[in-house]
């Protein structure tokens, strides 16, 4: 059975759309493997994320896709290679990958552009980089803070949507968030002083988050392998299948989400296939 979560957020009903709208398509924690049909927890996440691409691609065809972080759990060129041979299958159309904290700079680079921006219709989608190499905390650097205070400055009318890995709130799950944005709640209030900004999206949870503060739309997307416990006091599994997040930009600066899971997956998790 289907499992999905459909919202409209920052401001609008998604009856209340007007003009054009642009698509994306955001997948987060795909922990590919150096080997093909090797297993995580029990779950080949290449294939995981090849169902996620299946079911996603066969909804709608996006403007761009959007990958938020832990795109290798082995972190090599051979897998961010891999990672963009098996999207090139499904989707060859812009798309902006994040870093996180699974990954490692430099081999990520050589394969793929760095986090900056994907300009879209009426859109800007800003990525910031919250990972460190070999280190699972985040890190919201100087230099990322003042790229997004000057896109905010000169939006100029263009809404912006800001893509990290790590979440910018507490998710009520003390062994994750403590690696967090520590400064996430002054990032917000600061973000919320510029109505162009129209929303975050995030990974590294593993589960949906749905939230906002003041007008601006908080999204957790979950993984495209395998899922935490929502406010799960310690490291805990779920049994929800891989998903996927699509995010529908209104250039009325209005947001529809929908968060979907792959239909009929065999999930068989299996914890001493260690993480």
């Amino acid at each position: 059975m289907n499992n999905s979560s459909s919202a409209s957020v920052s401001g609008a009903d998604s009856s209340a759309f007007s003009g054009r709208v642009t698509t994306v398509l955001q997948i987060t924690d795909c922990h590919l493997l150096s080997e093909t049909g090797k297993r995580l927890l029990g779950v080949d996440t290449e294939d995981s994320l090849r169902a996620v691409l299946s079911q996603a691609l066969s909804e709608f065809a996006p403007d761009a896709l959007l990958a938020t972080g832990d795109i290798a759990h082995d972190p090599s060129a051979e897998v961010y290679a891999r990672f963009t041979a098996v999207v090139a299958e499904y989707f060859t159309g812009p798309m902006l990958c994040i870093p996180g904290n699974h990954d490692l700079w430099a081999p990520m680079r050589s394969i793929l552009a760095e986090p900056a921006r994907l300009d879209l219709e009426g859109w800007q989608l800003l990525g910031m980089d919250t990972h460190v190499d070999d280190d699972v905390a985040a890190c919201l650097r100087p230099t990322d803070e003042a790229r997004l205070r000057e896109a905010c400055v000169t939006a100029e009318g263009t809404h912006l949507l800001i893509a990290c890995h790590h979440p910018p709130i507490e998710l009520g799950s003390p062994w994750i968030d403590k690696h967090r944005i520590q400064e996430g709640g002054e990032l917000l209030e600061w973000l919320s002083e510029y109505s162009c900004v129209k929303g975050i999206v995030f990974g590294h949870a593993h589960q949906m988050v749905d939230t906002s503060y003041k007008h601006i739309a908080v999204m957790g997307t979950p993984s495209s392998c395998f899922q935490f416990v929502p406010r799960s006091q310690r490291f805990t599994i779920d049994t929800t299948m891989p998903g996927y997040r699509w995010l529908h930009l209104s250039d009325d600066g209005s947001i529809r989400t929908d968060v979907r899971r792959v239909e009929d997956y065999p999930l068989h998790i299996d914890l001493s296939q260690g993480a």
